[in-house]
């Protein structure tokens, strides 16, 4: 008998900064819309620092642990589970050797896979089993039991698919809002999102705020913040250029937004890239100071 084809693609990562390997699958075309990236599994073999370092960003973040552990801020993470958005950076340790599952959810998939009000969990990290239940812990089991990365994948795509199918659905008016922030990279104005749907500010803070989990300025402003990161891990560039380009009014604008949303200057954030994954060294990066 043939084995089942794979849909997981393994991609190794081997140079003098560490060693570590990414299983990456497309997801199921029923799950369109509500992941921000393809599904992705981690292992990490070695590794010349001690921790990553995560500026905010316009997705969930879910991670199930597999081996090892990992830390935020200094403070142990469970070994499953979810965070809200925010505006802060985080420095996140983790042990020498790390596996685990990682996924980004879109706000709107979120808000149809939990199911509540997603400004509850603004910059809160919540387990598993808080957000979904039973069935999150039922899912965590699954996962470990799973006997490889294409086994695991299918468990999280039937989870997620019936999670999203019984949800609520996005306003529309808050979905055509995000898919304008995002076709624009975050340059469009607020005052004119409201005017072109015909409603008030008042009303598309509050939506967004319970369906997205932040107001839409500050979405914007990670949406923004993100296509810089794209553009400097594609190719390098004047930081003047890029800032013009992502829609800043100067560098110096720039700069505060990389101060504030990484912790770092520029160009040290371009030293700390770690080379063919997009990932960023976070030794020697302060703790977020409350």
């Amino acid at each position: 008998m043939h084995a089942a084809p794979t849909r997981t693609r393994l991609i190794r990562d081997e140079h003098d900064r560490g060693c570590w390997t990414r299983a990456v699958r497309t997801p199921d075309p029923r799950l369109r819309g509500l992941l921000h990236r393809d599904l992705l599994g981690f292992e990490q073999e070695r590794a010349t620092f001690s921790s990553w370092l995560e500026p905010p960003r316009a997705a969930y973040t879910l991670i199930v642990d597999l081996e090892g552990s990992i830390s935020l801020d200094g403070v142990p993470l469970p070994h499953a589970w979810i965070a809200g958005l925010s505006e802060r950076y985080a420095v996140v340790g983790f042990d020498a050797r790390y596996a685990s599952l990682d996924l980004e959810l879109t706000p709107l998939g979120a808000w149809s896979v939990l199911g509540l009000p997603l400004a509850e969990i603004e910059g809160e990290t919540v387990t598993l089993e808080e957000a979904f239940g039973a069935s999150g812990r039922r899912l965590v089991d699954q996962l470990h039991d799973a006997p490889d990365w294409d086994s695991r994948f299918d468990v999280l795509e039937r989870f997620l698919i019936a999670r999203a199918d019984a949800g609520p659905r996005p306003t529309p008016a808050v979905a055509w809002a995000l898919r304008r922030l995002w076709e624009t990279e975050g340059r469009e104005r607020v005052d004119s999102l409201a005017a072109e749907l015909g409603c008030s500010r008042r009303y598309l803070h509050a939506r967004f705020r319970e369906q997205v989990g932040l107001a839409p300025k500050t979405v914007a402003r990670l949406i923004r913040f993100g296509a810089v990161r794209r553009r400097i891990e594609r190719a390098p560039a004047r930081w003047a250029d890029i800032a013009y380009d992502c829609g800043y009014a100067d560098q110096s604008h720039l700069s505060r937004d990389f101060r504030e949303l990484a912790g770092t200057t520029p160009g040290e954030f371009v030293t700390r890239l770690l080379p063919g994954y997009g990932g960023v060294m976070g030794d020697g990066v302060p703790f977020v100071q409350d």
